[in-house]
């Protein structure tokens, strides 16, 4: 039997019932009790399709009641850990989607002995930085190498290597692409990858990172759930900001900060983007780069009028003053 709702004038605005009637009774049906409608944080997104009556692309915030019906259930994607969940009934379960973490990173004005020391990557600096890979994680097999200049420096070598095979190539620039006649890397062996700084002909610097493509099995779940993503319709600035939940999830830096960067650069005025962009920057240790999206955003936002993010943005900034001030270090070479 369908039942209406009728919404009268006195209508609380904080609560509001969405009721879809589904066209057969094996259809499930959801109903979603939101007890404000613009609320934040927001906790994930309805991604199941197929059906207009689920109500995909939906997102649920914090305090949100799901109901599912006729003993079906709906899929969703949970912003703090990039996982989509079944869901059948009931509220969000905490334990399985918490609330997204917005906390301090781990290295913050409280925590210090989270912090790892900045390498370098200001002017005049005496020893290289790694910047790209972002992170330790990556889908690419043959990732561009990246550094910061060493002040008087007249050469760099690079040097690949794992259990498998090694490399080295020597530069007179601070970037390298991955040579076309070296073996790729391979899915689920680690890599070490030192830039080494020379003066003269005597190594004087160096900076190491190392990197670990994804395994082709964890690769085709993320292309998956990426795919689901995009298949919703949703806005781009949406799609953009539900990818990078993902990618997150894995430490996928050098993925989302990619995309980030793409999506800015066609002119974006979305706040949001931006600082995002600043947040994966300095989870990227590159704190000059976070700063200039930080500052970006907190312009976006004044002009917006979008007080959310106006107050992110500033928050950022004070992360990026904390590690400018903490100290540098001089590796030796080797």
């Amino acid at each position: 039997m369908k039942k209406l709702i009728f919404f009268g004038g006195m209508c609380c605005l904080t609560s509001l019932i969405l009721i879809y009637l589904p066209l057969l009774s094996s259809v499930p049906l959801i109903r979603v009790r939101r007890n404000q409608v613009r609320c934040e944080p927001q906790m994930g997104r309805i991604i199941s399709n197929g059906d207009k009556h689920l109500s995909a692309g939906s997102l649920i915030c914090k305090g949100d009641t799901i109901e599912v019906v006729n003993g079906g259930y709906v899929e969703f994607l949970c912003f703090g850990s990039g996982n989509i969940l079944n869901l059948s009934s009931g509220t969000i379960p905490l334990d399985k989607c918490a609330e997204p973490d917005e906390a301090l990173p781990t290295c913050n004005p409280t925590n210090t002995d989270g912090c790892r020391i900045q390498k370098g990557g200001r002017e005049g600096n005496d020893e290289p930085t790694i910047i790209y890979p972002y992170s330790t994680s990556t889908l690419n097999s043959r990732p561009e190498i990246t550094w910061t200049a060493v002040k008087g420096a007249t050469s760099y070598k690079v040097k690949v290597k794992s259990y498998e095979f090694g490399w080295e190539k020597v530069v007179n620039q601070t970037r390298l692409a991955y040579p076309s006649d070296e073996k790729e890397f391979q899915p689920g062996t680690p890599y070490t990858i030192d830039v080494f700084a020379y003066i003269d002909g005597e190594a004087f610097s160096y900076d190491e990172t190392f990197v670990d493509v994804l395994s082709v099995a964890k690769q085709e779940q993320i292309a998956q759930k990426i795919k689901r993503i995009k298949d919703l319709g949703l806005p781009q600035d949406e799609t953009i900001l539900d990818i990078d939940v993902i990618y997150t999830a894995e430490n996928l830096l050098n993925e989302t900060i990619e995309m980030l960067k793409t999506a800015i650069a066609t002119g974006s005025r979305n706040p949001t983007l931006y600082r995002v962009l600043g947040d994966r920057y300095l989870k990227a240790k590159l704190p000059k780069s976070a700063k200039s999206e930080y500052l970006t955003a907190a312009e976006l936002a004044k002009s917006s009028k979008n007080s959310k993010e106006l107050q992110k943005a500033q928050s950022g900034l004070k992360l990026v003053e904390f590690y400018n001030q903490l100290p540098t270090r001089r590796n030796p070479p080797q």
